[in-house]
């Protein structure tokens, strides 16, 4: 029995895969990698057929991430499970790690860590790692106000993650920060100091969910919104529940002005609108009262 599955969801990226895989394989001493082939219309079951040490699992149709992860964590055979893009790399030996300090830490659901960011086209690191810090013990409060956690990083508890009930379908982009929130609202989490993987940055061409940041912070707010009907959340006072969802909605906004200023920069006036419009929407006596909003929109 394997100690840690890698679950890699993939979706037509064919020519992105092998490198994928083989940064999984190489990950761990005693891992089995677990790609879920989502619905691919490309070259994708020839290709991981040439791949004799990956189990290979495809779905009849499209269902997107989250299905295609729970479709792997019910095929998993290990006590701890991970998800890795395909797009994305792991770091050598960085699960051994992270499976050890879970052994060590029995109310930690999960284990997470830091990430080396590579840009969009080739992976090449940037010199950016995520998060700056990486809090441990009782998060859920912090976490509630924005998510810290990189998804790629998480080696988590299969047992916990059957226990909440999976990766939820309906979300789109969300759906990790959700699943760290039900498992930290019930248990601890743990952390290494390491980088332990490198994550492709998502940019306007790169075709990846994050690349869309108004839709990204419309699912963040809802997948706030969700966690703050948690029993913990709801039994805290309501003024702790309205100061979480002020900070990020000025998250959300100051990241909307920041790319309307660049998109205005670049010349590309159609982004800016739209992210003007956002952060309008998000906050508008804030914006009402903001001169540098003002200044752009009069631009």
């Amino acid at each position: 029995m394997p100690q840690i599955s890698i679950i890699i969801p993939t979706f037509n990226r064919a020519e992105l895969l092998p490198r994928a895989v083989e940064s999984a394989l190489a990950a761990g001493q005693d891992v089995e990698v677990i790609v879920v082939d989502d619905g691919s219309e490309d070259e994708t079951p020839r290709v991981c057929a040439l791949m004799p040490d990956i189990r290979y699992l495809r779905l009849d149709q499209n269902m997107g991430v989250a299905s295609a992860r729970n479709a792997g964590v019910q095929q998993s055979r290990a006590e701890f499970v991970t998800a890795l893009g395909d797009d994305d790399l792991r770091l050598p030996g960085s699960l051994d790690a992270q499976a050890r300090l879970l052994e060590a830490s029995p109310k930690a659901a999960f284990c997470y860590g830091r990430v080396l960011v590579g840009d969009a086209r080739r992976l090449l690191p940037t010199g950016e790692v995520l998060p700056p810090r990486c809090p441990t013990g009782d998060i859920f409060w912090e976490l509630l106000e924005r998510n810290f956690v990189p998804d790629l990083s998480v080696v988590a508890r299969r047992d916990r993650l059957i226990e909440v009930g999976l990766f939820n379908p309906r979300l789109s982009g969300g759906e990790d920060w959700d699943m760290w929130l039900r498992l930290a609202e019930r248990w601890h989490a743990a952390a290494v100091g390491d980088a332990v993987a490198l994550y492709r940055k998502a940019d306007t061409t790169s075709g990846q969910i994050c690349s869309d940041s108004v839709g990204m912070y419309r699912e963040m707010l809802r997948v706030q919104e969700m966690a703050l009907e948690l029993p913990r959340a709801r039994a805290a006072s309501r003024a702790e529940r309205r100061r979480v969802h002020r900070r990020l909605l000025n998250l959300a906004y100051e990241a909307m002005v920041h790319e309307a200023e660049q998109a205005l920069e670049g010349g590309d006036r159609d982004a800016a609108r739209v992210k003007f419009r956002e952060a309008l929407r998000l906050r508008p006596l804030r914006a009402s009262a903001d001169r540098c909003l003002l200044r752009l929109l009069a631009a």
